[in-house]
């Protein structure tokens, strides 16, 4: 008897000291191993700095957190999801901690990279823990380098917080599951479950994980109270988004969204291994150039070390019970990492939305450790070393393919890929003079709807700068201003350049095989040239002044241009709702119906006294002239005419002849 408590207790010490090793115990080799992992992993999330994708979603995130944290807005509402309903607006308050130190978009790119770059970190910690330094580099060395791991570490996504998040649920897990006296963890854990998912909807797969630990160790026991309070914290976390739901009669959004229809298959199983495998990670940076993501090649490998690593953790389950701390620990362990692989592609077997590949983020980490746990496979050092070995070419192909990727996505245009990658703009937009303001003309100027608008708007948050709509007009304000826009072939551009200015324009590329943003610099107060002055000038309702116009050619239209000054702002009517019509007439119209009608939305929201506005349209008469164009304002929705103080609501021009010789 004596005997046999020896033998116990010699078993006891040696898993404790098994592991102190493994926890503390760091050989100069691992340090090395670790050392390059990290450079690799903060190479690929890091590198090519500026080739990250800064669209419409990244934008609009970003705007949101730097409204809160430097407008003072607090964000109740996240963006509109991909299913059609507002999110919760969990993403939107994280982003907000790169936004107090910098406004700069690029900062807070690097900031996703560095919370990915930790992940890295805390799974080659679990696995050193568990399996010892083999494991814990061929687990490190997976996350480091898997394709769809990188992609999602490089912009601001509220995807691209799931894989961070998922590994600091899974460490209060670990902890909730391996102390009964760890109550912290048990409240964290439940809260993080209700909490994720308000960053991105695909985080509620762990709340189903956490419903599933929580039966599988009986955390109810004595520890109910730590339950409840994890839920209320998640619930009180939601609370602002719901309040604004009910105020804002949003709840039907999601109403629409169940009853819709749905759907069961094997599409996020497909996606899950697509993700886990490192298959068709390529559309993300080149798009219809992708020429690496495609290949089976190191897929296989990679699945035959996962099945080897679900293997192990079958077996580590399925082992008889045993009082050894180091083989309970195993165990444990095990439940928790099978449970976070398979919770994702459980929770969207059924649904009513497309199954996309980021929905499967969370499970990265877990297939990383899964990896680790193949390399125990066989009570063999040479086979724990040849996984870290296959693992490590795998890891050298991906980085190549990524660096290839991210070079090229850099230089040229990537059809149905990356788009415009945020250096680029940035370039454009902190080239502008920080002392003067600037006017930018663009498709669209609402950063609500319109990509671009957010982007600058983002950009130029400490820039005074007016985004306008340069498809109909062209705003030359009443003090020095830099005139910018998309490109110059665009109409706001080319009346910029017709009137007499643009001399010292200025060209800001994009990639090859794209147009560059143009700038020039407008002095406040020299007059556009090249308009029929009329005398004395017309004074609209509107506050507006009508002081020239003119007629010319572009290409096959005819341009027709009006020269307004603004001298009062309208007031009384929503800015948005003012309209400019122009019926194009012949002689034989003159009264009656026009031959040609074309009206435009006026920017009136964008005006400032003293500005100069030109508004423009083109027409494509078939027939030639003489022509006449009448000119008016109105309103919407009562589309209620604009008067002059004679009680007219329009003017009068022409006649002009057309085709002009």
């Amino acid at each position: 008897m004596q005997r046999q408590n020896l033998q116990a207790s010699d078993k006891t010490f040696t898993n404790a000291n098994l592991l102190f090793r493994r926890t503390f115990g760091i050989t100069t080799l691992e340090w090395l191993a670790l050392f390059a992992i990290v450079i690799v992993a903060a190479l690929l999330r890091l590198g090519w700095a500026g080739t990250n994708s800064f669209a419409y979603d990244e934008s609009t995130l970003s705007l949101l957190a730097l409204r809160m944290v430097r407008g003072g807005q607090f964000a109740s509402l996240g963006m509109v999801s991909s299913a059609g309903v507002p999110n919760p607006p969990a993403a939107v308050w994280i982003m907000g901690l790169p936004y107090l130190f910098s406004t700069d978009p690029l900062v807070a790119t690097q900031f996703i990279g560095v919370l990915s770059l930790g992940t890295v970190l805390g799974v080659w910690a679990l696995a050193r823990q568990l399996w010892g330094g083999v494991a814990a580099f061929s687990a490190a060395i997976f996350l480091a380098t898997s394709p769809q791991a990188v992609v999602f570490a490089r912009n601001i996504w509220s995807q691209d917080m799931l894989i961070p998040l998922s590994l600091l649920w899974a460490f209060t897990a670990y902890r909730a599951m391996m102390n009964e006296h760890a109550r912290w963890a048990v409240s964290l854990n439940v809260f993080l479950a209700g909490f994720i998912f308000q960053v991105h909807p695909a985080g509620l797969a762990l709340a189903l994980g956490t419903a599933l630990l929580l039966l599988y160790c009986r955390w109810w026991r004595g520890r109910l109270v730590a339950i409840l309070i994890g839920a209320a914290l998640a619930l009180l976390s939601l609370v602002p988004y719901m309040i604004t739901l009910v105020n804002q009669n949003l709840l039907q959004s999601y109403a629409q969204l169940v009853k819709g229809p749905a759907q069961i298959d094997l599409g996020a199983i497909e996606q899950f291994l697509h993700v886990v495998l490192g298959i068709d990670w390529g559309y993300m940076l080149l798009g219809d150039l992708d020429v690496y993501s495609h290949s089976l090649v190191l897929a296989v490998p990679v699945g035959l070390i996962l099945i080897g690593g679900v293997v192990v953790l079958l077996r580590q389950i399925t082992r008889k019970p045993d009082a050894a701390d180091a083989e309970t620990h195993s165990k444990r362990l095990a439940v928790l990492i099978l449970t976070w692989a398979v919770v994702t592609p459980l929770l969207f077997l059924r649904h009513s939305t497309p199954v996309f590949p980021h929905y499967e983020l969370v499970a990265l980490p877990a297939a990383a450790l899964i990896v680790g746990a193949a390399t125990r496979l066989f009570a063999n050092r040479r086979w724990a070393y040849s996984v870290a070995s296959v693992m490590a070419l795998i890891s050298v192909a991906w980085t190549a393919q990524i660096g290839l990727s991210l070079d090229r996505a850099a230089r040229v245009t990537t059809p149905n890929g990356l788009g415009v990658p945020i250096s680029v703009v940035r370039n454009a937009a902190y080239a502008i003079p920080e002392n003067t303001p600037v006017l930018y003309f663009m498709h669209g100027d609402n950063p609500a709807i319109d990509g671009e608008a957010a982007e600058f708007s983002v950009l130029w948050w400490n820039h005074p700068h007016r985004i306008i709509n340069g498809e109909n007009e062209l705003i030359l304000p009443s003090s020095p201003a830099t005139i910018m826009a998309t490109l110059a072939p665009f109409q706001a551009w080319e009346e910029f350049l017709a009137v007499g200015f643009g001399s010292d324009a200025q060209s800001f590329p994009r990639r090859r095989g794209e147009l560059p943003f143009v700038a020039a610099a407008y002095d406040g107060h020299t007059a556009p040239s090249g308009f029929t002055v009329i005398e004395p000038p017309v004074v609209m309702g509107d506050g507006l002044q009508l002081e020239g116009w003119r007629v010319r050619h572009v290409g096959d239209r005819l341009r027709f241009d009006t020269l307004w000054r603004v001298l009062t702002l309208p007031t009384g009517v929503d800015l948005a709702a003012y309209h400019q019509f122009h019926h194009l007439r012949t002689a034989d119209s003159l009264d009656g119906t026009p031959l040609l009608i074309s009206d435009v939305p006026l920017a009136a929201y964008n005006w400032q006294v003293g500005d100069r506005v030109i508004v423009i349209r083109d027409f494509f008469p078939k027939t030639s002239g003489p022509f006449w164009v009448d000119v008016g304002h109105y309103t919407l929705p009562d589309g209620q005419r604009v008067l002059q103080p004679d009680g007219s609501d329009h003017v009068r021009f022409g006649p002009f002849n057309w085709p002009q010789p």
